[in-house]
């Protein structure tokens, strides 16, 4: 029976790495193209918006898509100023945003893309601005808050 333990006759005593050997091996390639993408949170959020909607059967309304960038540009791509206002709701929700209905409101005429049968311009903005309004109501309401008291 051979002794485990001894070390002596080791390759690893002559163990070299070398990084040109590393970056050009096949499974250093695969990770860095294919594994490191899918842990990015854009890659994470597509996920969340396939699964909903794989789970939806394809539908897609204000109370059903995935609160994400994903979710944002299907409720856009609808063109309905209701759909976006229940969306931004759900937004507010679920980050604890302090925003009034009547902000809300006029919020989502800048992010639906609605024109109210050519009353207003279609406008359609990002998902940061989204955020980025949201946050700004959010502090300006608190302030308010913070005044009456």
């Amino acid at each position: 029976m051979e002794n485990f333990t001894d070390t002596s006759n080791s390759w690893s005593d002559n163990f070299q790495v070398d990084c040109n050997d590393l970056t050009n091996n096949g499974v250093y390639i695969l990770f860095v193209g294919y594994v490191l993408p899918l842990l990015s949170p854009k890659v994470r959020n597509y996920g969340r918006e396939v699964l909903s909607m794989i789970k939806n059967a394809g539908k897609v309304a204000a109370n059903i898509v995935s609160l994400t960038e994903y979710g944002f540009e299907k409720i856009q791509n609808l063109t309905n100023n209701g759909e976006m206002i229940d969306f931004i709701h759900r937004v507010c929700e679920k980050h604890g945003f302090n925003v009034l209905s009547a902000e809300i409101t006029k919020l989502a005429w800048k992010f639906s893309g609605d024109t109210n049968n050519g009353k207003k311009e279609g406008l359609q903005q990002t998902w940061k601005k989204l955020i980025i309004e949201l946050k700004t109501l959010d502090n300006m309401n608190k302030m308010d808050q913070t005044r009456r008291a």
